[in-house]
């Protein structure tokens, strides 16, 4: 991927290296990724929205993108980018697609290093939760929130300079985390989740067998 510096708009960052992909359309529809810092810790950061990631070479971007935290040992901050949601509607569209998204998924789920999720005053904030499958934290910047209000892996930023302790307080807590178990709690988060959808699948299938009286 080759390189160019840019003066990164939105705090909390306070310098960033944008990247390129060097592949023909593979440089994905995000609006900004590549290094970003906040304060003094490097992170890969990815910015987009709901449309980012159309494409099978969007995901093998996206998949180059976590190959290279793994390799320069960084955190990965996603922002206004609902990973899940996204999967789920482009995995039915083509075969292609669905292969490059798996690829990336597994990336996901092996990288021994954390992975932080932010989403804006400007992003419905439903879309958080799901995320937790992947991420080791989710900041939404937002009121304070009942539904998340004790759960550890959430900070709710009530304002957009909060941000930016909200991260680092985060990566601090999932750092001190060994890399195996961070590893082994998005599996277990994976699995309950695919356990629970086929439960879902199996009970709608048997309601609908049901002779109505």
């Amino acid at each position: 991927m080759s390189s160019n510096i840019a003066k990164y708009p939105q705090p909390p960052f306070t310098q960033a290296i944008e990247l390129y992909g060097d592949r023909a359309g593979s440089k994905g529809k995000f609006r900004f990724a590549g290094l970003a810092w906040i304060q003094d810790t490097k992170v890969i950061l990815v910015q987009g929205d709901a449309r980012s990631l159309n494409g099978a070479a969007e995901w093998r971007c996206f998949l180059r993108l976590t190959t290279l935290a793994r390799r320069l040992k960084k955190p990965v901050v996603l922002w206004n980018l609902p990973v899940v949601h996204i999967a789920t509607v482009q995995r039915r569209t083509s075969l292609d697609c669905a292969q490059a998204i798996q690829n990336a998924e597994l990336e996901l789920l092996k990288l021994p290093y954390p992975i932080i999720t932010v989403f804006d005053e400007a992003y419905d904030s439903t879309y958080a939760y799901p995320e937790l499958i992947w991420n080791d934290g989710v900041v939404l910047v937002a009121p304070p929130d009942a539904q998340f209000s004790d759960h550890e892996k959430v900070k709710i930023a009530p304002r957009p300079t909060d941000i930016a302790s909200a991260i680092l307080e985060l990566l601090c807590q999932a750092e001190a985390i060994p890399a195996t178990e961070l590893i082994q709690s998005r599996q277990e988060s994976l699995r309950f989740t695919m356990k629970s959808r086929m439960e879902f699948s199996s009970n709608s299938s048997h309601s609908e067998e049901e002779p109505h009286v």
